[in-house]
């Protein structure tokens, strides 16, 4: 299993939904996540901008 690894984002961090999730802010994170673009390479999470998670990979379509 990969190991994981420390989020370096600052301040950035707590807009991102890793955060809001861990907050119990689910409209929130439905409003920022009703159509993925980036996925986060840390923790999976899936958002419409890469302002909104760590480590941000483009979700690719088929």
């Amino acid at each position: 299993m990969a190991e994981q690894t420390s989020c370096s984002c600052g301040e950035k961090h707590q807009g991102h939904l890793c955060v809001l999730k861990s907050k119990g802010l689910t409209e929130q994170v439905r409003h920022l996540s009703s159509a993925p673009t980036v996925s986060c390479f840390m923790c999976g999470a899936e958002a419409n901008s890469a302002d909104n998670v760590c480590e941000p990979v483009a979700i690719g379509k088929p």
